[in-house]
Parts: C-alpha cells; sequence; structure tokens
C-alpha cells in the first residue's frame, strides 16, 4: 500500500535521481548516508538543491543533461554533513543564494556570509513556478527547518528532524526535546498523503507517507515530552 501511494521513484529502496518529469530527485551521498535533493521546477527548468554533500559530479551532471538551471541552496540545517557541499557549489556558481534560518547560520563559513539569506517561519521560497513554504521545526537543531511544496503530490523535506519511523537527535548542543516534541506536532497536522522525504537513509525505504509514519513512528505518536525523552 506504501509503495503504491508513493511517486514510483520513491518506493525504491535506492535512491535514483531524476525520473521522468517527477518535481523531486532523491541521492545518496556520503558516509553517513544523506539524502540530497533537487526540487525541479520542469515549466521554467528552475531547480534548488536541499542540503549539499561534497561529492556533486553526478547530480550537477544530471541537471545539466535536462537543461536546468541551479537557483538557490536549501539548508534544512547547518551540521556539516549537510552543508558540505556549499563551497564547492558557490565556487561554481557564486551568486547562488544560500536559504538558511538565521540561528543556524553561525556554522556556515564567513566568507559565505554574503549568499546567505535568512529564513521566517512561514516564508515562501520561488523555485521557478513553484513555491516552497519554509517550516521551522527546532529540536535536533535550532535552526532547523522543513521544506513544503506542492506539485501534483504534497512533499515535506524534513532534514534531521523526522526519519522513517524516529526523529532526530536532541542531544546536541542546541537541541531540545521540548522543541522536537512541538515540531513534532506541526508535522502531524500536514495532510496524511504528504510525502516525507528524511535527511538520511536510516531505514529500509527512501521516502513514506505521513499516514504510515502516524500509524508507525514512535516519536509522532507519543503524547508529551516525557514520552518522546523516554524513547531509547
Amino acid at each position: 500500500m506504501l509503495a503504491a501511494r508513493l511517486p514510483e521513484h520513491l518506493a525504491e529502496n535506492r535512491a535514483t535521481g531524476f525520473r521522468g518529469e517527477e518535481p523531486v530527485a532523491q541521492y545518496e551521498l556520503g558516509s553517513y548516508r544523506n539524502f540530497i535533493y533537487l526540487i525541479l521546477d520542469w515549466r521554467e527548468k528552475k531547480a534548488a538543491i536541499v542540503d549539499p554533500q561534497s561529492d556533486l559530479d553526478k547530480l550537477l551532471g544530471d541537471l545539466k543533461d535536462y537543461g536546468f538551471e541551479l537557483t538557490g541552496i536549501l539548508l534544512t540545517h547547518t551540521h556539516h554533513d549537510h552543508i558540505a557541499g556549499v563551497p564547492k557549489l558557490l565556487e561554481r556558481f557564486p551568486s547562488l543564494p544560500i536559504y538558511v534560518h538565521p540561528v543556524d547560520s553561525h556554522r556556515l563559513e564567513r566568507k559565505l556570509s554574503g549568499s546567505v539569506q535568512p529564513l521566517t517561519d512561514g516564508q515562501e521560497i520561488p523555485v521557478g513556478s513553484l513555491s516552497i513554504q519554509v517550516i521551522h521545526t527546532p529540536g535536533h537543531s535550532a535552526g532547523e527547518c522543513c521544506y513544503f511544496f506542492e506539485r501534483g503530490r504534497k512533499y515535506l523535506f524534513t532534514g534531521d528532524t523526522l526519519f522513517i519511523r524516529d526523529c532526530g537527535r536532541t542531544d546536541f548542543e542546541d537541541g531540545s526535546n521540548e522543541q522536537m516534541f512541538d515540531s513534532l506536532q506541526r508535522i502531524k497536522a500536514l495532510a496524511p498523503e504528504t510525502v516525507i522525504l528524511p535527511g538520511h537513509h536510516y531505514a529500509k525505504e527512501c521516502a513514506t507517507i505521513l499516514a504510515q509514519e502516524l500509524a508507525e513512528s514512535a516519536p509522532l505518536r507519543c503524547g508529551s515530552v516525557a514520552e518522546l525523552a523516554a524513547l531509547p
């Protein structure tokens, strides 16, 4: 049932990159099994990249082959494994804006500061004719954000806030169980058919549907901060 409700290329157990004219391309890179995403507007051939890792040759080659212009970098947060590809991208595209919540921007190198576009909760980021909504979801990191958009289906890029049947750690320097609980409640309120696109390949699957997570995810089933904090 889950595979039937997911886009075909996201229902596999490996990231497959471009497929048809789907608005999301998923790649897996690095020893931490990071997912890197392209948001693709096929009407205007504009694209944004979510959480770039360092080895982007395949991804950038695909953009070139399909005639897309990269218009922005969207960061869910700034832990090192989610920003490793930013310097190389800016070497190639010096004017490319970096979208990041201001309380997470301190981890970016100072030389990148001129490209940083500070985010606010509810902000809309244009990617061609697409509009990407920012949802501030602290808990794993104080500036963690999810990105939501609709094109045929509803999509949510959850970074390290929500994984498949799990959520992000809260024991880092600016993590918080209280904030994580509140952030998960915001995600729970989204449409159950929303496609969840996590920041890491920690489960067998590469993507899931929110309805499935509401039924099976222990963090989403918690009714209090204390219950969330008690999870292993």
